[in-house]
């Protein structure tokens, strides 16, 4: 149950990552967030990474 959580949330951050910048280019936002976000998505990621056995 664990590597399914994990993986589901790596799978979002490298899907999130990319709609991220497509977001941006398209529309536009503030660029303070776009450091942020990324910083979230890299979290996400690891935690991921983690669930699903991370340094074994």
């Amino acid at each position: 149950m664990r590597n399914h959580v994990g993986f589901i949330l790596q799978f979002a951050a490298l899907v999130f990552l990319p709609l991220l910048i497509l977001w941006q280019l398209n529309f536009g936002f503030r660029l303070i967030w776009m450091p942020g976000l990324t910083v979230a998505a890299v979290v996400v990621f690891y935690v991921g990474h983690l669930l699903r056995g991370g340094s074994r």
